[in-house]
């Protein structure tokens, strides 16, 4: 006997939740460096901002957008708490 997979009706679900946003590349790398060193999975991508949007991100013209699994939400959250105040005040965190 063999084991049918489950019916995805064709979509692929994702259960990755945006945990932060940023405009500045040097703390998009130290949040990344800090994810890894704690062990959690993340993914980062740079999104273009739409000219009428612009003003919401002050001008910038691309957005860092991390992601992460959303059984690591809680725990990613509580390392980016830990993080220096230069960069957590130069971030946008996610509220699930």
């Amino acid at each position: 006997m063999t084991k049918k997979k489950p019916k995805t009706l064709g979509r692929i679900e994702s259960r990755d939740v945006e945990l932060c946003r940023t405009t500045n590349a040097r703390v998009s790398n130290q949040m990344m460096q800090t994810l890894v060193e704690n062990e959690i999975p993340f993914t980062q991508n740079w999104v273009r901002v739409p000219f009428y949007k612009r003003e919401a991100y002050n001008g910038a013209r691309e957005v860092c957008v991390i992601l992460t699994h959303c059984n690591q939400y809680q725990r990613a959250r509580r390392v980016l708490d830990h993080m220096e105040l230069y960069y957590r005040k130069r971030i946008m965190v996610h509220a699930v």
